[in-house]
């Protein structure tokens, strides 16, 4: 399947991957070797959970999470 990929707010990822069928949003961000909880995706402007399943044609936003004091 193809999966394009973009992160936001600046674009760290910006690329088109071939995923396997059956992959979840979990397994698109350890092949972009990014660390889940630093990331939260998107799909069509609505928040989508890790364990979301991919489809082929899919455009997933990544949004960088910012945390500190």
């Amino acid at each position: 399947m193809k999966i394009t990929v973009r992160s936001m707010p600046r674009s760290e990822v910006d690329t088109s991957l071939d995923m396997p069928k059956g992959s979840i949003v979990l397994d698109l961000l350890k092949a972009l070797n990014l660390r889940p909880d630093n990331w939260i995706a998107s799909r069509d402007g609505k928040a989508i959970p890790d364990d979301s399943p991919l489809a082929d044609g899919d455009s997933i936003k990544l949004l960088s999470v910012v945390s500190g004091g």
